[in-house]
């Protein structure tokens, strides 16, 4: 019963590790350099913030009007 037990606790734990390494990784929260519980928290916050201030500039460009983006870039292209 233990042998069988501990198998299908490894073979649940080899399916999981893959994706909690995707997500860290992908979340930048892959090593946390502060210490304790109160550490802990500040990184999370630091990773939403940036995470956040990512989806922000991706949502930018799309929600931002067509004309607004044609005239800001002849914009730029009359000051050269």
């Amino acid at each position: 019963y233990q042998k069988d037990k501990k198998r299908k606790q490894c073979r649940r734990r080899a399916a999981i590790e893959p994706i909690i390494g995707h997500l860290k990784s992908d979340y930048r929260m892959t090593r946390n350099y502060l210490k304790g519980a109160v550490g802990d928290r500040i990184n999370l916050l630091m990773a939403a913030a940036w995470n956040l201030k990512l989806m922000a500039v991706a949502h930018f460009f799309v929600f931002l009007p067509v004309a607004k983006i044609t005239s800001f870039t002849d914009s730029l292209i009359d000051q050269n």
